[in-house]
């Protein structure tokens, strides 16, 4: 019997604890400090990954890929690549209430 899958629902960009190499994703509801245009991650139960991203004039624009778990609290998200012929895969993982993406 499986648990719940920690990083399901709404996870918001937190570029203010990024490092070189990960980027810090927080549950929606974290109390972040004012900001202008954060993008955002939302992971369905079906393996749809959706990354919202501010656009030129404030609203999101968004992006469908897919996710899939690699195992001992590692996962995989991929999104179509334009213009090229593989997609962007990144690696993750979730600690405690934060989403860690690789960046590399």
């Amino acid at each position: 019997m499986t648990g719940p899958i920690p990083i399901l629902g709404i996870w918001v960009h937190s570029h203010e604890e990024d490092t070189d190499t990960v980027s810090i994703y927080r549950p929606r509801d974290f109390p972040f400090p004012r900001s202008r245009g954060r993008s955002g991650l939302e992971f369905g139960e079906d393996g749809t990954v959706v990354e919202y991203r501010p656009g030129a004039d404030d609203r999101a624009r968004a992006t469908t890929g897919s996710w899939r778990d690699l195992g001992d609290g590692r996962y995989s998200m991929s999104f179509p690549a334009e213009g090229a012929a593989e997609p962007t895969t990144r690696t993750l993982q979730c600690v405690g209430d934060a989403l860690l993406v690789d960046t590399g």
